[in-house]
């Protein structure tokens, strides 16, 4: 009897040593870090939000932190380190950070509305978009041209064109360009054709349907002379090792009922969030595998 209690005790011990060593190699941060890649100011971006984000500070009981990235990039070193805690990226950089952390897990996204240039509330396109009254009426017209890239690991603003443009000329994009440059965000590089700056961009089509609403881009302003396949949404990603419970809040965040989510979904232009995973986002990893 002693024997069997020694046993008994001694698994009791075992059990709970394990499971001090599963909560330890989890991640409980007393403060919660949000970051967005920025497709246009990072401010707005975090106050049309602002709904999410009080609901995240609600539900896990803690201070969210707003992380203002300077690039794509920089979201993903950030999630990679653990100095981000959950993160909208582009379905590109999404790739990136999965590829070097398979830990991080794409859980949300959202679903849009069709626009001036965006076909289908399930995707968005690569544009490649000139002024109307330059001239231009084709890929060939625009060789030896200008063009701006948004970010190197941006989907529609460098991923897709430099495929498109590989499989459309026989050239490398900075060989088939005269100038190539990186605008930082969709909003600066539809500024930068508008005046003239450069004579084309590969931007978002979800980013030029934003300018028009805001009375930016004129809905005849502008030619595409090109469009990509679909693209599925930008996923919200959180890091690896997060604690599961802190997981189960997320979802609950952003798939809660919330009646104040309406106005953020008016002035985000979607009409709400939607479970994804990574089988979603397989065809763009497999074109980032390729170019990398």
């Amino acid at each position: 009897m002693i024997l069997n209690f020694k046993i008994y005790l001694v698994g009791l011990v075992t059990l709970f040593g394990l499971g001090s060593l599963g909560a330890a190699q989890c991640s409980d941060p007393k403060i919660f870090r949000f970051a967005v890649i920025p497709q246009k100011s990072v401010e707005i971006q975090f106050n049309e939000y602002r709904p999410l984000i009080q609901a995240l500070e609600r539900l896990l009981a803690r201070r969210i932190e707003l992380v203002h990235p300077v690039s794509y990039g920089a979201v993903v070193e950030g999630i990679l380190s653990g100095s981000i805690d959950l993160a909208e990226l582009g379905p590109a950089s999404y790739a990136l950070a999965k590829t070097r952390d398979p830990g991080i897990t794409a859980f949300a996204s959202t679903v849009g509305i069709k626009g001036t240039y965006t076909d289908s509330p399930s995707h968005y396109r690569s544009l490649l978009i000139v002024r109307r009254d330059k001239g231009f009426n084709n890929v060939a017209d625009l060789r030896g041209a200008s063009v701006s890239l948004i970010d190197p690991t941006s989907t529609s603003g460098a991923l897709l064109p430099r495929e498109a443009i590989a499989k459309l000329t026989g050239l490398p994009l900075e060989r088939y360009f005269g100038r190539v440059t990186f605008a930082g965000s969709h909003d600066r590089a539809i500024q930068s054709v508008q005046k003239g700056i450069v004579d084309a961009a590969f931007v978002s089509s979800l980013r030029a349907d934003e300018a028009v609403r805001q009375g930016s881009l004129g809905p005849t302003e502008l030619s595409i002379i090109w469009t990509s396949s679909p693209i599925p949404h930008d996923p919200f990603v959180y890091r690896g090792k997060l604690c599961p419970h802190l997981v189960a809040l997320l979802d609950k965040a952003f798939f809660q009922n919330d009646a104040t989510f309406q106005n953020m979904f008016v002035q985000l232009n979607i009409s709400g969030f939607t479970r994804v995973n990574d089988d979603n986002y397989q065809e763009v990893r497999a074109i980032f595998a390729n170019q990398h």
